[in-house]
């Protein structure tokens, strides 16, 4: 056939390298799409620090931790006090757990009252939180 012009090779250059560019586009937006939440939960518990008690609270010790939201982004927690051997310990309104939602870098006090099981020894009790992102 006459006047049928053959592309040149630099057209099957430039075709492939569109072709290229456009599967690479689709992989990086399939990435970044698909990929899973990196926002993790960091919860920092200070030690206990032995405070006053509210009065009419009938317990002989009460202890202070501070809770701290270290992560990036807000957290759900719910804390529970641990008693040490021959003590029992709760919240200072009498719960044995209790949720709390902390922004980042926020803290908040919690209380526990501690209360000896038949001993006069009282000793400090621990604090742990399960922390999940928001």
């Amino acid at each position: 056939m006459a006047g049928d012009v053959r592309p040149s090779p630099g057209y099957y250059v430039a075709i492939a390298l569109l072709a290229v560019g456009l599967l690479a586009g689709a992989s990086l937006f399939l990435l970044l799409a698909t990929r899973s939440q990196t926002t993790t939960a960091s919860i920092e518990i200070g030690p206990p620090q032995p405070t006053p008690c509210a009065v009419g609270g009938h317990a002989p010790v009460c202890y202070n931790f501070t809770v701290r939201n270290v992560g990036h982004g807000p957290l759900y927690a719910t804390c529970e006090p641990n008693p040490a051997a021959g003590t029992s310990a709760t919240f200072d309104d009498g719960q044995l757990m209790k949720p709390i939602s902390l922004l980042e870098g926020q803290t908040r006090d919690l209380t526990v009252r501690v209360q000896a099981d038949g001993s006069d020894t009282v000793s400090a009790p621990k604090m742990s939180c399960n922390a999940s992102a928001v």
